[in-house]
């Protein structure tokens, strides 16, 4: 070998070092020192672990003792109150801060836009709570665990795990249950090596793209009014249960969801609760007997439907739901009475994002979480027909409470 080949060489793997270890050094220093202190509105670039120890909803950067919601973008807390604070997550508040300020107790936040059960109950826990890479500090497993359903499209979202399930073959319990466990119930192996680079990675692309989200895509309806404090508010296109779902495509959704809940309790000690987040179309009472709809979400054809066949789609699959959660030895709550009456003395969403919460839907769902924390006992699904009687909510606050 040539001197000069091997002087090149010995440079080109000092340079290789160098960079790595500055890489790693880096990586150390800004997820264990300076992940506190840096912008709220960079949080939604973190991996996902690292915006856990960012999260403002518990006394410290490590929690203790606490509380983990997982779910969809319900779980994150998406909705007006986010838009209002311009991304700013210091100066929002959703279901884990109003948790954390009623109880004192830590509330962790593992919810992911746009996630079926798999991602919800398998893939979240599985990368932040399973696995151990020593940029972090040590996270413990929650002591408690909350779980959103959201009917507005959570069986839907389990019909792509389905499909690809079909894509490899028969779709059994079997099929569902190995392709959950291979593709999502194992944490990364590298992710101590590669979390700094998708941050970077995230952040260059949103500066690129500043892509749209699927708010840009919903659409207007001249039909949807819905009565709130006695008066009608107009509403775009809601979102509904799964009233159009074929009996095989729901039947798979459902066991994709079981396969998923069976997995978390596996896996994890915690006590685990069901919470039953009802679509918007399911809340509110509606000016004429039709609703338009999406029917293809996140696509977003509209169409009329019935408001009775949306109450009965709701009923059916709260008590389907219901039936699997308590299988499971799982604790459920049906949240539609409280926010069917929170919703019939004030609108709890919109005004811009009505597929979520506002402020005020969002507290309605922590103050009820709350008040029911060290409870065992499970909610039926209490249909219109068997409505509850509304008291004041203790403290005031302008919510309700259903008894």
């Amino acid at each position: 070998m040539r001197p000069s080949f091997r002087a090149a060489l010995g440079n080109a793997l000092l340079l290789i070092i160098s960079v790595g270890a500055t890489y790693l050094v880096a990586s150390f220093v800004i997820f264990r020192f300076l992940l506190p202190h840096l912008s709220f509105n960079l949080h939604p670039h973190f991996p996902d672990i690292a915006e856990v120890f960012a999260q403002t909803s518990k006394a410290g950067t490590v929690p203790r003792d606490y509380i983990a919601l997982l779910g969809d973008s319900y779980a994150e807390g998406q909705g007006d109150g986010l838009i209002a604070a311009g991304g700013d997550r210091a100066r929002f508040v959703h279901s884990a801060h109003v948790l954390h300020g009623l109880t004192r107790r830590d509330v962790v936040n593992l919810g992911l836009g746009g996630a079926g059960s798999v991602q919800a109950m398998v893939r979240q826990p599985a990368r932040i709570l399973m696995g151990d890479c020593f940029l972090y500090p040590r996270l413990d497993p929650p002591r408690r665990i909350f779980v959103y359903f959201y009917e507005g499209n959570d069986l839907e979202e389990n019909g792509y795990i389905a499909g690809r399930v079909a894509a490899e073959g028969a779709v059994t319990r079997e099929t569902i249950a190995r392709y959950v466990g291979d593709h999502y119930g194992t944490p990364p192996k590298f992710r101590c090596f590669t979390d700094l680079g998708e941050t970077t990675f995230k952040m260059a692309h949103f500066l690129i793209t500043n892509a749209d989200t699927f708010e840009a895509l919903r659409k207007p309806s001249t039909r949807n009014n819905v009565f709130s404090g006695g008066t009608p508010h107009a509403a775009p296109a809601l979102q509904k249960p799964p009233a159009e779902m074929e009996a095989g495509a729901r039947e798979a959704a459902l066991t994709v969801f079981d396969v998923s809940l069976e997995w978390l309790r596996r896996n994890f000690s915690a006590a685990v609760t069901l919470v039953y987040v009802p679509s918007p179309a399911a809340i509110y009472r509606p000016a004429e007997p039709s609703v338009d709809v999406y029917t293809r979400w996140p696509v977003n054809e509209v169409r009329a439907m019935p408001a009775a066949d949306i109450y009965a789609a709701s009923q059916r699959t709260c008590e389907q739901i219901r039936a699997l959660a308590l299988a499971r030895g799982a604790r459920f709550l049906d949240m539609r009475p409280a926010l069917r009456a929170a919703a019939a003395t004030t609108v709890i969403h919109g005004p811009q994002d009505w597929n979520h919460f506002n402020a005020t839907g969002y507290r309605v769902l922590g103050e009820t979480l709350a008040r029911s924390i060290d409870e065992e006992q499970s909610t039926d699904c209490r249909d219109w027909h068997q409505p509850r009687a509304v008291l004041p909510s203790p403290g005031g606050g302008g919510s309700t409470r259903t008894q």
